[in-house]
């Protein structure tokens, strides 16, 4: 509390001058006394205390007096002060990964509240508020609304993916205003090597220095072998004292559990032998630890999809092309295309379709050639997806085989079919188009390994919000995704890559009446609890450490309350004259 204007206290003699003007005018009346015997009775009793009664009986001078001391205190300027952040505008770098959540109440929300505060200390200084990530998002942009900024935080929310923490901090360094902006980092643990080279910005780090206990699924995964099926669970015990839990494995009606004990810092790899062959299996470990994200992790038992074998007499591009899918490319000869690996091939020996191993026929080894001429035309399947093929020139096409599904047409003449058991046929050999010169040929060698590679009902692992090219197709275009039977959100085919949901679990993306599964999946360094700290690196140019609230306004309103007041008291003396 102050004031900023002490020599206008001079003006306090204005309500002494009132008082006193009251204390001795002199005011008649006429008095009727009954008796002469009761004048002095009477007078004895204006004279006790003539001062009071006159204060008694003035109410249009208590208004009065009142109006002129809320005068004088304005004139001096009454205000409040109280400190404020050190910077001329700030920006909010808020962490929205998983390891977030751990504690009790979750590091997340005692950052909000964190917020709030900083942002009630700001006053009124414009304030942005980015949050991490891959994509990361600005949430509001130089604002300087207390109330929208508050709102803001409440409508923060973890995202499960990683932070991404060096290119968020590289993206809000392009968002300050000048050396005075502040940047503060609301995290677990960040380390000072990423602001070390930083001496133009200042940055406030917020961490947080407690030691939780956790215990975590790195790993899971499933395996076929001859007496059924094979899990191994990965547990590691993130924390500093001995923590037991119970390891659950489930899918459908099965269950099965193992009870297991882990010291401090310590691995153990728990297998489960001969598991019936469902493909969704969920792994899921009940300990009482601080974060509860990475105590549950599903999978998907589904055959292998990284190699590819191919035919040493097909042309050269063919293998360029799966190459640059980043595959593993093993070359085989003509009459050695019978592995027992059940990887994909990709040959021209018909007679290999239709077999126990999942084919990609380009060409024919049994049949002649013929010219055609003529623009592709495609029907709408999942292999054509990400792949445009209207440019592509073919000169020669093999004739097509009976009972297969034709999915792209030359001039009425079937160019790619589709096997009743799932091998894909393209009627044409290199050679004899320009097609590897296109950016499809190796988008439709993509989407041809993942259909002969893959299970058709599982879309894949994704990390959370994964932006990721996804083969689907169908009539309306529309994927709803749905989590436990709730419905999540939709995709729309031909906008933009394909998003995965932020939180972990198993999905289903039903569009038309085909359905499919997809699971997310933490990332492994959100599975890793660190103990962090609060620090300060660069300087600021700071304009002002208070802010200052002046009470003049609310005075001023006091006051023409009080004269609104007193107009009335008066108009009711006037009244009753």
């Amino acid at each position: 509390m102050g004031a900023s204007n002490w020599g206008m206290v001079w003006t306090a003699i204005m309500p002494l001058a009132v008082i006193l003007y009251y204390f001795f005018r002199k005011k008649y009346k006429d008095q009727r006394v009954s008796s002469t015997l009761f004048w002095q009775e009477q007078m004895k009793e204006l004279q006790a205390s003539p001062y009071l009664k006159k204060l008694q009986h003035h109410l249009l001078f208590y208004l009065q007096l009142a109006a002129l001391l809320l005068c004088v205190l304005a004139l001096l300027g009454p205000f409040s002060e109280s400190e404020t952040l050190a910077g001329n505008d700030f920006i909010f770098v808020v962490d929205t990964s998983a390891t977030m959540l751990a504690g009790s109440p979750s590091h997340f929300e005692k950052h909000q509240q964190e917020m709030k505060s900083l942002a009630a200390q700001a006053g009124g200084k414009p304030v942005s508020i980015v949050t991490t990530g891959a994509s990361p998002e600005v949430v509001v942009r130089n604002e300087q609304n207390l109330d929208a900024i508050e709102q803001a935080v409440d409508q923060l929310a973890v995202s499960y993916e990683k932070a991404e923490m060096e290119q968020t901090i590289l993206f809000a360094d392009t968002l300050a205003a000048n050396d005075s902006t502040v940047i503060h980092i609301f995290t677990d643990t960040l380390d000072r090597d990423l602001l070390a080279n930083k001496t133009d910005q200042s940055y406030k780090v917020h961490g947080v220095s407690e030691t939780l206990r956790n215990l975590a699924i790195q790993q899971f995964g499933l395996s076929e072998t001859e007496d059924g099926v094979r899990g191994i669970v990965q547990l590691v015990n993130d924390s500093d004292e001995t923590l037991s839990a119970l390891v659950r494995l489930s899918a459908g009606a099965t269950e099965k559990t193992v009870e297991v004990e882990l010291a401090a810092a310590e691995e153990l790899l728990v297998p489960f032998e001969e598991l019936p062959a469902d493909k969704n299996w969920q792994a899921t470990v009940d300990v009482r630890d601080d974060y509860a994200a990475d105590n549950t992790m599903a999978t998907y038992l589904a055959p292998p999809g990284n190699a590819v074998v191919i035919d040493s007499a097909l042309h050269e591009l063919i293998a360029s092309g799966f190459r640059s899918l980043d595959l593993d490319v093993r070359l085989a000869d003509t009459a050695q295309l019978q592995p027992d690996s059940g990887l994909p091939v990709v040959t021209n020996q018909s007679e290999l379709l239709e077999g126990a191993v999942p084919i990609l026929l380009i060409g024919r080894n049994d049949e002649t050639a013929f010219e055609v001429s003529g623009q592709i035309e495609t029907q709408e399947h999942p292999l054509f997806a990400y792949a445009e093929l209207e440019e592509v020139y073919v000169s020669e096409l093999y004739p097509p085989f009976d009972g297969y599904e034709t999915i792209a047409l030359i001039s009425g003449q079937p160019f790619i079919q589709v096997s009743p058991v799932g091998d894909i046929v393209v009627l044409s050999d290199v050679e004899s188009t320009d097609w590897p010169l296109f950016p499809s040929f190796p988008l439709f060698l993509w989407s041809a390994m993942n259909s002969l590679s893959g299970d058709e009902e599982f879309l894949g692992f994704f990390q959370p919000n994964e932006h990721r090219s996804v083969s689907l197709a169908s009539d309306t275009g529309e994927w709803e995704i749905f989590k436990d039977g709730d419905y999540s959100h939709s995709y729309i085919e031909g906008e933009g890559p394909f998003i995965a949901p932020s939180e972990p679990g198993v999905y289903e993306v039903i569009g038309d009446a085909e359905t499919k599964t997809l699971i997310v999946q933490l990332a492994s360094e959100e599975k890793t609890l660190t103990a962090g700290s609060s620090y300060t690196m660069g300087v600021a140019e700071t304009a002002q450490d208070t802010v200052r609230f002046s009470f003049v306004p609310f005075i001023i309103l006091l006051i023409l309350l009080l004269v609104a007041v007193e107009w009335e008291v008066y108009r009711r003396g006037i009244e009753t004259r």
